[in-house]
């Protein structure tokens, strides 16, 4: 499978500019030309990793990563327990956090599959490393790599999200993001590069391969700031100052998960991780897939934006079911046709159609409010932030629903 279709392959360069706002670049294909021969290596590198687009992989990666013992390839993800208690709290929280998602099994697997990728980067990486806000990240790997697509499949991931999504048709992927290493953290936001769904189809999911460090690392939400009704839908980074979101500033959430587990929130969740303050992870690793899922009967928005998820060859028009191989349906099982689209080569995946409707949207007034965020982020003292900790799990029936969860240290921004 080429970057976009049967062997045409090139590199462009886009940039999105808003006055006074952050400049996002990121390489797209948009030479038809046949494969060049595999190109030596360069010195082009960054905290390891060469960020020369040439010399990445351009090609779908099936790693020979077997899976976990006893995974049927033919069946759907494997069950996990959620209790009535963890929905109320990511009812009422916005958020919620799920120990041991992952057996140790499932946690090796998917550290090997992230691993391989990071050692074999694919070219749609090249943006974001060669930025240095992590030392690897990827937008829909599951598109590129086939090891990540039955991680997906398979695992019990999909299985915790249709119970906290109230789901009972199906549970479907708009877009996943591997990420190890944000150097420079991400500060307060919402998250609105879910793909091509409303706010009110869209839960969040993300699952870490690593302990959070000690002093740096941990996820923080607004608890309630779903409710929040100032942050525009095309909002990235806010003012925690701003409108509504005052009342929810002084009770915050921080969150320490270990290897394994699991965060779940709302979209319009409002939250921050703060890296480290050399930027740079050293030895410590925090290696997280992540992404968005719509639950049940999801329609397909047509947000007149860009949208980096949305750049496959279909024909889905606003206002259609969401019901296409490059939303693959991963629970109550996959779909035996949308798993052959996503093998054959060229089907699924960025595409020209994609590029040119991602470009049709670049400079519209909706596109630019979004990248115009960029510029909005709001550095809080110590003295304005008190953080509850989530409380620790118990072994089987843990939530976030302590009586009175104990006020820590104060927050920096």
């Amino acid at each position: 499978e080429s970057i976009f279709s049967r062997g045409n392959r090139g590199t462009g360069t886009m940039i999105v500019t808003a006055a006074g706002c952050l400049l996002v670049a990121a390489p797209v294909a948009v030479a038809f030309v046949a494969s060049p021969s595999p190109l030596t290596r360069t010195e082009t590198v960054v905290r390891g990793i060469d960020v020369n687009a040439w010399d990445y992989t351009w090609e779908r990666q099936s790693p020979s990563i077997p899976l976990p013992k006893d995974v049927d390839e033919e069946s759907g993800p494997q069950p996990f327990t959620i209790t009535q208690a963890q929905k109320d709290v990511l009812e009422r929280d916005g958020v919620v956090h799920i120990p041991g998602a992952l057996s140790a099994e499932w946690l090796e697997h998917l550290r090997a599959l992230t691993d391989h990728q990071v050692d074999h980067p694919h070219v749609w990486a090249s943006p974001g490393v060669a930025s240095g806000l992590y030392d690897y990240i990827q937008r829909n790997i599951w598109t590129t790599n086939d090891g990540f697509m039955k991680f997906l499949y398979h695992s019990p991931v999909a299985s915790i999200l249709a119970q906290l999504g109230g789901a009972s048709e199906s549970v479907r992927l708009t877009t996943d993001l591997l990420m190890v290493n944000p150097n420079k953290g991400f500060k307060w936001h919402q998250d609105n590069q879910n793909g091509p769904i409303s706010f009110d189809d869209a839960l969040r999911w993300w699952v870490t391969m690593d302990d959070t460090p000690r002093d740096y690392g941990a996820p923080v939400y607004l608890r309630g700031s779903q409710h929040n009704e100032c942050v525009d839908e095309d909002a990235v980074f806010v003012d925690v100052g701003d409108g509504d979101l005052p009342k929810y500033r002084s009770d915050l959430l921080e969150f320490r998960p270990k290897a394994g587990d699991m965060i779940v929130w709302h979209a319009r969740t409002i939250h921050k991780i703060d890296g480290p303050e050399s930027q740079d992870w050293g030895r410590a690793k925090r290696r997280v897939l992540g992404g968005t899922v719509a639950i049940d009967n999801a329609k397909y928005i047509d947000k007149q934006k860009v949208e980096f998820a949305d750049m496959g060859r279909h024909a889905l028009k606003d206002g259609d079911l969401l019901e296409d191989p490059h939303f693959p349906k991963l629970w109550p099982k996959f779909d035996p046709q949308e798993k052959v689209a996503r093998l054959d080569r060229g089907s699924v995946g960025r595409s020209l159609p994609g590029f040119t409707r991602m470009l049709a949207a670049m400079f519209s007034f909706k596109t630019m409010q979004q990248f115009n965020s960029w510029g909005n982020v709001l550095k809080v003292g110590p003295k304005d932030e008190s953080t509850s900790k989530a409380p620790e799990p118990s072994s089987s029936t843990e939530s976030s629903t302590s009586q009175q969860q104990q006020k820590t240290a104060q927050a920096s921004a």
